[in-house]
């Protein structure tokens, strides 16, 4: 079964042969933004709003 799947960086939608797993965020990105510094630039904006509104209570 195909399914297509959108690409987190640049937001199209793709066929499942046109797109690989980002590892680092567990997401889909298409063949074209893959290893670009857009695809950088949105790995860390992701990481970085994971921690938003968490404050650490071990001080």
């Amino acid at each position: 079964m195909i399914t297509d799947k959108d690409c987190f960086v640049c937001g199209q939608t793709f066929t499942e042969s046109q797109v690989e797993l980002n590892t680092v965020v567990n997401l889909f990105v298409c063949l074209a933004c893959k290893g670009t510094e857009n695809e950088k630039q949105k790995e860390t904006e992701l990481l970085d709003s994971l921690a938003e509104g968490f404050v650490c209570g071990c001080i």
